[in-house]
């Protein structure tokens, strides 16, 4: 009999859909995938998984996807292995016995020079596409973030600095403030650059919502990543820019600036240090032997 059960999960679906609870929208599509493929391939309950089990499933991943798949795929499924332990769900964690595979970083082919940003701001068609990818690189914020972003969020950051329920229009040149719903639904305050705050304020309210498609609903991902894409290739910047290379772009950039590492990691919103960290060595143009005279 199971001991310090602290969940009443009692199938694995059951489980699989309390480990979801709290992770992001785009987090809990993504893992649902990865599961639903694992349950498959192994075609036994969680509690009689074996090593070798895994060992099977892993070398079927390596001939079908590529590294950073196959990694992510177990990464999921580690975390799913470790839960159902913590939680008394099983009582050995047999995904220990698995290691994630090194993926090489690519990190530093992801971030865009501040020329080839402001290409991309320069390229969109209307204001609502400018002050869209402007809070993206000016901000650091992710799709999902801007998406959900609603006037509530918004507050101008008057004198005294006290918070207001809805966004009103701030004095010209004073920067502003939002409240991000963010990943793990997490939620953080960034501050707003003037210029993308005038940018943001004379946008029409027309719902709630502050980023708002043609057919007067809430702006969805997929269109932002098309409008991304198609700045880019308007601009002449990479092809492969994306919604998220803004983001790498803005942390990077920011850091280069004199940025505090602690306050970069409050702004982007990683719940660990080590992940803001990666910036710290992902300029391809700097190296120590700038600072050596031969």
């Amino acid at each position: 009999m199971r001991t310090n059960v602290l969940t009443r999960a009692q199938t694995d679906r059951e489980l699989v859909y309390v480990w979801l609870g709290d992770k992001s929208r785009t987090t809990q599509v993504s893992y649902s995938s990865i599961v639903t493929g694992f349950f498959s391939f192994i075609n036994k309950p969680l509690g009689e998984v074996q090593i070798e089990d895994l060992q099977l499933w892993h070398r079927r991943l390596q001939l079908t996807d590529k590294p950073s798949t196959v990694a992510n795929k177990i990464r999921a499924i580690k975390s799913l292995f470790s839960y159902a332990v913590k939680v008394g769900y099983l009582e050995i964690n047999i995904g220990s016995f698995i290691s994630c595979p090194r993926v090489k970083e690519k990190l530093a082919g992801r971030i865009l020079s501040e020329a080839d940003c402001l290409k991309l701001i320069e390229a969109t068609k209307s204001q609502r596409d400018r002050a869209l990818l402007c809070l993206m690189y000016g901000c650091g914020l992710r799709v999902s973030e801007v998406c959900a972003l609603t006037w509530g969020d918004l507050q101008s950051s008057g004198e005294g600095g006290q918070a207001r329920s809805h966004a009103e229009p701030s004095s010209a040149g004073s920067p502003g403030k939002c409240t991000v719903f963010g990943k793990g639904s997490k939620t953080r305050v960034v501050l707003v650059p003037a210029s993308v705050w005038q940018l943001l304020m004379g946008l029409p309210r027309i719902i709630e919502s502050v980023f708002v498609s043609r057919t007067s609903r809430p702006l969805e991902r997929t269109m932002v990543y098309k409008i991304v894409k198609d700045c880019a290739k308007r601009s002449g910047v990479s092809e492969k820019a994306s919604c998220h290379w803004l983001r790498h772009s803005h942390a990077s950039h920011a850091i280069e600036s004199g940025c505090n590492l602690r306050l970069l990691q409050q702004s982007l919103g990683h719940s660990k240090l080590e992940t803001t960290e990666r910036y710290l060595h992902i300029n391809p143009d700097s190296g120590s032997s700038q600072f050596i005279n031969i």
